[in-house]
Parts: C-alpha cells; sequence; structure tokens
C-alpha cells in the first residue's frame, strides 16, 4: 500500500506578499507519494548527505540555534522566520563555517521583495546547507508571480539536501498582472540557481507543490558564453509541482541522475524536465537512472539542447494521467543520444501514441549533428519524426508500437524490432532517404529500400 505523506497546516493568520493582506490557511496539503513501481523508491523524507562533495567547502559544522535566533518552526511568522533564518545563516557563513544544519521543524518563509516577487532565503558560496529529514521549508501562502524559496545567485560550491522544500500552490492567490492581466503565476519556484553559479549538488530533497518548479535553472544572459555549469541534481522526489519538475533554461555539464519526479500538473508545459534555453545555451546535460510518469504535459523535453545524453531512465505514463505531448519530445535542431530507456504510454496523448516524438517546422534543420536512439524499449508507443535530417535509431524494440517518418533525409534504421498487428501502422514513410537494415516485423525480416532518393512506404494519416 502506498504511503502518503501528509503535512497539516495549522490554522493561522499569515501575511501575503501584500503587506496588509491576511490569509487565513486551512487546508492539508497531501503530496502524491512515490511509486512503488520505482526501482528505487523514495520511503519518506531523507536525510542529508554525510559526504560533502567540494573540497572548498568547510568542515566545519553549525546547527542553527532556533532559541537565540528567535527562528519559528511551527509554521507561523513567515516575515520573522525568513529574517531570522538569514541571519543566522549569514552569522555561520561570516564565521566561517562551512557546513550549517537545519534542525527538525516546520519553517514558514516568505517576505515583501519587490512588487512582483515573494523572498525567501538566499545561500552564499562554499556552503551546505544540510534539512533534518523532519525539517521542511514552506512559502507562505502569497499573490507574487514570482518567488524562490531558497536561492542560490551567482555562487560556488553549493549543497543542498535533506528534508522537504514546499511550494504555496494550494493556497496561492491569483491576483491580475498589472502590465497585462495575466493571472498565470507560474513562476513560483523551490530552489533558484542562476547567473554563473557553478558546482552546485541538490540531493536527497523532497519538493513539492510549487506552483512553478520544484528546480529552476537560469544561465547566462542570452547570446553570450554559459557560466552557469556543473550542476548535479541526483535521488531528489519531484512531486505535485504545478509548471514543472526541472526548468533547464541555460547551463553546461549538468546531471540528473535517479530523481522520481511525477504528477507535474496545472499550467503549461508540464513536464518533468524541460530544457528550454530561450536564446541561452543548453549542453553537455546527461539525464540518466530517472523515475518519471504522471508528468501532464510530458516526461522530458529537449527544445535546443546540444550534446543531451538521456540514458536508463522509466518513463511511464500514468494509467490515471494523460500525456499532452508525450513521454520524450524533442526539436530538429536540439541533438541526443537516447540509450537504454524504457517507455510506455497506457493512454493516447494529443499527440498519437508517439514515446518518441521529433517536432518541426518549414525552416531547414541547420545543426548538423546527429540524433541517435538506440537500445531502447517502448512499450504500447513508437517514434515518430518529420521534416528532419541526420538520425541513427538502432536496436530498439517497439512492442505495439511503429516508426514512423516523413520527409526525412539522412536517416538510419537497423536492427529495429517492430510488434504489432498492422503491416502499414507499424512502418510508414513518406518521402524518407537514407538507408536501411536488419530491422524486423513481428519477428520476420522486413525489408524497408530506404536510398539517398526520397521513397514512399506505406502511409496513414
Amino acid at each position: 500500500m502506498k504511503k502518503t505523506i501528509t503535512f497539516i497546516l495549522i490554522l493561522v493568520a499569515l501575511y501575503s506578499c501584500s503587506k496588509d493582506a491576511v490569509i487565513d490557511v486551512k487546508s492539508i496539503t497531501t503530496l502524491t507519494p512515490s511509486d512503488p513501481n520505482n526501482p528505487n523508491p523514495f520511503n519518506g523524507t531523507m536525510v542529508p548527505i554525510s559526504t560533502i562533495p567540494y573540497a572548498d567547502i568547510p568542515n566545519n559544522s553549525y546547527t542553527i540555534d532556533l532559541e537565540k535566533w528567535n527562528i519559528k518552526n511551527d509554521r507561523s511568522n513567515p516575515e520573522e522566520t525568513t529574517d531570522n533564518l538569514q541571519a543566522a545563516i549569514d552569522w555561520a557563513t561570516n564565521e566561517g563555517y562551512g557546513i550549517i544544519k537545519l534542525p527538525k521543524g516546520h519553517y514558514l518563509i516568505g517576505k515583501y521583495g519587490n512588487d512582483i516577487y515573494q523572498a525567501g532565503i538566499e545561500l552564499y558560496s562554499n556552503t551546505a546547507f544540510l534539512l533534518d529529514k523532519d525539517a521542511i521549508i514552506e512559502m507562505a501562502p502569497n499573490d507574487k508571480w514570482n518567488y524562490c524559496a531558497i536561492a542560490v545567485r551567482n555562487k560556488t560550491n553549493v549543497v543542498i539536501s535533506g528534508g522537504t522544500i514546499l511550494g504555496d500552490r494550494d493556497n496561492h492567490i491569483f491576483t491580475p498582472r498589472a502590465s497585462d492581466g495575466s493571472q498565470v503565476h507560474d513562476e513560483g519556484h523551490l530552489i533558484c540557481i542562476e547567473g554563473e553559479s557553478k558546482h552546485i549538488t541538490v540531493q536527497n530533497t523532497t519538493l513539492g507543490k510549487a506552483n512553478g518548479d520544484g528546480i529552476l535553472l537560469v544561465g547566462s544572459p542570452r547570446n553570450e558564453p554559459q557560466e552557469l555549469e556543473d550542476i548535479y541534481i541526483k535521488r531528489n522526489h519531484f512531486t505535485d509541482n504545478r509548471r514543472q519538475g526541472i526548468s533547464i533554461v541555460g547551463g553546461k555539464n549538468i546531471t540528473v541522475e535517479a530523481n522520481e519526479i511525477h504528477h507535474t500538473k496545472g499550467t503549461a508545459p508540464q513536464f518533468g524536465i524541460d530544457l528550454e534555453g530561450a536564446g541561452r545555451t543548453n549542453e553537455d546535460i546527461t539525464i540518466k537512472n530517472n523515475y518519471l510518469h504522471n508528468n501532464r504535459g510530458g516526461d522530458i523535453v529537449n527544445t535546443d539542447g546540444k550534446n543531451i545524453k538521456i540514458d536508463n531512465n522509466i518513463l511511464t505514463q500514468g494509467e490515471d494521467s494523460e500525456y499532452i505531448d508525450g513521454p520524450l519530445v524533442y526539436w530538429k535542431n536540439a541533438d541526443m543520444v537516447v540509450t537504454n530507456n524504457n517507455i510506455t504510454m497506457r493512454t493516447v496523448s494529443v499527440n498519437n501514441w508517439n514515446g518518441i516524438i521529433m517536432y518541426s517546422n518549414d525552416n531547414p534543420k541547420t545543426n548538423p549533428a546527429t540524433t541517435f536512439i538506440e537500445n531502447n524499449i517502448l512499450n504500447n508507443c513508437g517514434m515518430y519524426m518529420y521534416k528532419g535530417a541526420d538520425l541513427v535509431i538502432k536496436n530498439n524494440v517497439m512492442d505495439n508500437g511503429h516508426l514512423a517518418f516523413k520527409e526525412m533525409t539522412n536517416l538510419t534504421l537497423t536492427n529495429n524490432k517492430v510488434m504489432h498487428g498492422n503491416t502499414c501502422w507499424a512502418y510508414r514513410f513518406l518521402q524518407v532517404s537514407g538507408t536501411a537494415s536488419g530491422n524486423t516485423y513481428n519477428n520476420e525480416p522486413f525489408d524497408i529500400p530506404l536510398t539517398d532518393t526520397p521513397w514512399d512506404g506505406c502511409w496513414i494519416n
């Protein structure tokens, strides 16, 4: 039986980001638990890591004295808690402590930053911020478009580990934005890593109920060399976040490993992991050994990342959800190596039964790199790529799936196995050129006569 993680929200009067507004919080925040089908499920909250990964972080530690700093751990006084918790972190950092420990308790934070931003706490370089497994940091209800419960801005050698970090999505106040009246409010994040930050680790933390993303990475400004790098996100539990589990908006040398990311739903794009540079560089990013499921938009999307490795992940559409886009989505000018993943669809998405889909447009492909999709298993789904080029698909198994290509050049299909009840549905080609060998249909050899000349095979619209 699934074990539900429940946080009781005590009835208190809370000040929102508007200085004179008062909010009565009466709801109960319940996080959707880890799926026991995860090969490494999360059984409750986690202790922080014991080995600090960066030698520049001093090994002396300070456990925050709540009484000395007048820090409430009973989910009250968010502005005072924010100020006093920040003061304790500032003091410990100035005294040369590298490891700062937060005792158990429920810490409600959040204070006025500006007209569109609700401030949380900020960390400094050469700091490991370790939460007791029973410590909860929660962003107080507010009416701001943006917030960062914990911010790391232009810092080096920082660790965040242990405990739970919660957003305010269950109690957020959606006031219209002055500039255009919009009430999307999709930039409320739990951990923000920004600018020229380097050597940052987030590990063993539960991240839930963000009004935006569990973790947001925003790197160097558009069209400038990327200085946000060496980020490690490992063994975290992302659940019930509203916009994204993880957004990578510029960064390089990033590893996302062994996380469970699920039940992302609320406002677009609603992906588990979104690589979307928006003019910033995303490159050299590894996504491996993660379990993603029940994410409304899809599990992983790569709009523009270069040299992206997606390896040994489980992408499973839950029986109680439907994808909008699909488990794995990429755009044709992105390039990836996709290997050893297990992808399952239980219900159809807006884009049909496509476990891997490449989006395109009428503009030519400008990135000369080749994308490799090899040794994956797709259950009850297949692949569809159109109006692109430079693709190698090799040694994949589609069980009740398909391979479909439209207006593709330089396509290589080798040793793929497709099982399906309809030949024309299983293999579809319209104006496709390249090479093919060793492919099978229902375990029998299947000839695909690809050459340098565009070829039409069977096609179903």
